[in-house]
């Protein structure tokens, strides 16, 4: 009888921590890709891509005696995009982006995923990313301070969000010099302005539509130095909730006055 009990309760104690592991890792990765992810991403590139990079390596800014065979990769960071969800701003795991580098000099930028289930290429781009300036604002960051790599195209987003003990903000990447790992103090807002600005997006988008019923997702970026215009229904619901709270004050000074 001992035997069953402590058999019954070693195995509900093992699925009790598995879910609690799933719970808590469920979302889990690694900030920088594993080398067999790089593997894979580095022998898709060759295998795939060379030739037809080779074919217009003059938008990569390559001289014609230049050519990808000799390019490599970087060694990958992780990046997030916004949330699909119509309702939330949350910053989610996207996949890994690698610089394409020839002779220690960016030329393009490669996106990488697993939504089909497994790692692969599903972007390149001569846009240079901000891998440089991720990598020195890490090495800069206060302790308890954590930064991620904002990338959305449907945004307009280039951006760095920090979090820690001073807050959260978030710090504006187009207007750098992705080669300098420099970074403008003006160009960045609080995370709940951001916030704020990415729901304005969404609002706008979901009541334009298109014809077809599908949401505009291509117009309309974050902008990083004027903040979020206030709503013009908000001084009269302040005036009201003001008038409310007077009546009160005004009905106690007349019952004062008349008992006197």
């Amino acid at each position: 009888m001992k035997k069953k009990w402590f058999f019954s309760s070693f195995l509900i104690f093992n699925l009790l921590l598995f879910n609690f592991s799933t719970f808590i890792f469920a979302d889990s990765f690694e900030p920088a890709p594993n080398e067999q992810i790089k593997t894979t991403i580095r022998n898709e590139f060759n295998l795939k891509y060379l030739d037809s990079l080779s074919s217009v390596k003059s938008e990569h800014g390559l001289e014609e005696k230049e050519n990808f065979e000799n390019a490599q990769l970087s060694s990958g960071t992780a990046y997030y995009k916004i949330s699909d969800d119509a309702n939330s701003s949350e910053l989610v795991f996207a996949g890994y982006i690698f610089s394409i580098k020839l002779n220690n000099i960016n030329i393009g930028t490669i996106y990488s995923n697993n939504d089909s289930g497994s790692w692969e290429i599903f972007n390149i781009t001569s846009d240079i990313n901000n891998e440089q300036s991720f990598v020195a604002t890490q090495s800069s960051l206060k302790e308890g301070e954590d930064v991620k790599l904002v990338s959305d195209v449907r945004y307009g987003i280039d951006a760095l969000y920090i979090h820690g003990i001073a807050g959260e903000r978030v710090i504006d990447l187009n207007s750098n010099n992705p080669t300098s790992g420099s970074l403008h103090a003006e160009k960045t807002i609080f995370k709940s302005v951001f916030d704020e600005k990415i729901k304005s997006i969404k609002e706008k988008r979901a009541a334009s539509p298109t014809k077809n019923g599908v949401l505009e997702m291509g117009s309309g970026q974050v902008n990083f130095t004027e903040p979020e215009a206030t709503s013009n229904t908000l001084p009269v619901i302040l005036f009201l909730f003001g008038v409310i709270l007077v009546i009160p004050v005004l009905f106690v000074l007349t019952l004062i006055l008349k008992t006197r």
